[in-house]
């Protein structure tokens, strides 16, 4: 009798499972600007060998999410200037974004939207830094992943995950974090009217206000 074919599961390589928990927990602030991340204690943090943690933090700092030396492996410290030409790239990428998501969010994708960004004012008003810092992340993902044009979201993808960091940083004053919910909620608004030239303006208006902001700020 003929055996029945199988067909194969494709499983993650624990290294692939590594570097993604690492990504998604240095875009959620988990690890702080310049702070040296050794192997033996991320092994014991994720309960595995120190050959795939080795893995993932050479792929991290192949994409720029972490900076190597001799000593190993650290999460980068952007100067002010760093922070500001990292804004300039945003301001090319993030409003036509912006729009795409306007003209091209589905109904289900607007009210998973909103739910996040509900969440993340949930967690504000709770002084919650780190479940704010976290649904943040996720929330920004989402809105990624809406802009049809693959290729551009991919390449905001790739600042955005380089500028989380600072991100991270800033949201732990309250001050910073309520302004961030005053412009999701302005760039929710335009969203859910299907007006993408809307959000591509409050896009434009709100990086206009972080390079001002960064370039005055220390917390960078």
């Amino acid at each position: 009798m003929a055996r029945a074919a199988r067909g194969v599961v494709q499983v993650d390589r624990l290294s692939d499972q590594i570097y993604q928990l690492l990504r998604d927990d240095l875009k959620a602030g988990e690890f702080k600007p310049g702070q040296r991340l050794l192997e033996v204690e991320l092994a014991e943090k994720y309960q595995v060998s120190r050959t795939p943690i080795r893995e993932a933090l050479f792929q991290l700092c192949r994409e720029g999410l972490l900076s190597g030396n001799e000593r190993g492996y650290v999460t980068p410290s952007y100067t002010r200037t760093e922070v500001i030409h990292r804004l300039e790239v945003k301001r090319l990428l993030d409003p036509r974004v912006a729009a795409h998501v306007a003209a091209e969010a589905e109904p289900s994708q607007v009210k998973a939207l909103a739910k996040l960004h509900a969440q993340q004012q949930a967690a504000h008003e709770a002084g919650k830094t780190k479940t704010f810092i976290r649904t943040n992340a996720n929330f920004r993902e989402l809105y990624l992943s809406i802009c049809r044009n693959e290729l551009l979201a991919r390449c905001l993808r790739l600042v955005d995950d380089q500028f989380q960091l600072v991100r991270s940083r800033i949201h732990e004053d309250a001050a910073n974090r309520d302004l961030t919910i005053q412009h999701e909620t302005r760039l929710m608004a335009a969203i859910t009217a299907g007006d993408a030239a809307a959000a591509a303006a409050e896009m434009e208006s709100f990086l206009d206000f972080l390079k001002v902001f960064y370039s005055k700020t220390d917390a960078v």
